[in-house]
């Protein structure tokens, strides 16, 4: 959840820089105006931000996934301990058997040890293989909530008409702010509520 938050906060601070350099290239795109009317940054600027944690903690979609996610990798575990353990038994029982002189010759010990170096490599290719896997699949989920939650607040935009916003987490750049500049409820609850209309028309 931590990778989750971290990349979310860098996908907000780049819907941020989209939605200002938007702002300013539609000014720019219509009539020029004389330099008088350029944007008074001391008042005019309308500034808000959202927590990024509390936004992932109670953002419905962003739950569903991570725990979606989770689940897999839960499963992806518990298939690693059990050929894992069975490793552990095969190589403990090739021991005690080289020990004992449990083999008929010197050749079968050899190939039996060659199949077990065979069987340990392909579990570590398994494990690289699950590992790249999750991998994939994290940046997947991270993709989905970028666009759903950039596209979400272009849409909120255009209501609210906010020139700048900020995305922020416990300890971070926004340490204090007067009240009425977090907006994470509103975004939170509105998200939900669009999330609940199109699940429950699928």
């Amino acid at each position: 959840m931590k990778n989750l938050s971290i990349v979310l906060n860098v996908v907000l601070f780049v819907a941020v820089i989209v939605l200002y350099v938007l702002h300013f290239s539609n000014q720019k795109s219509s009539e020029i105006q004389p330099k008088t009317d350029a944007v008074d940054l001391t008042g005019a600027t309308k500034i808000v931000y959202i927590n990024t944690d509390t936004l992932l903690n109670n953002y419905k979609l962003a739950v569903e996934l991570n725990e979606a996610f989770l689940k897999k990798q839960e499963e992806r575990r518990t298939e690693l301990n059990i050929k894992a353990k069975s490793l552990d038994q095969e190589a403990a029982e090739f021991q005690r058997k080289l020990q004992n002189n449990g083999f008929i010759s010197e050749a079968r010990a050899i190939e039996a040890r060659d199949q077990l170096y065979v069987k340990q490599e392909n579990f570590r290719r398994l494990q690289q293989e699950m590992l790249d896997k999750a991998a994939r699949e994290q940046s997947e989920l991270n993709k989905q909530l970028f666009d759903e939650i950039t596209s979400f607040l272009r849409e909120y935009n255009k209501e609210k008409g906010f020139n700048i916003v900020l995305s922020t987490q416990l300890g971070g750049n926004v340490l204090y702010a007067e009240d009425g500049f977090d907006i994470t409820n509103d975004i939170v609850d509105r998200l939900n509520a669009t999330y609940q209309k199109s699940d429950s028309q699928k």
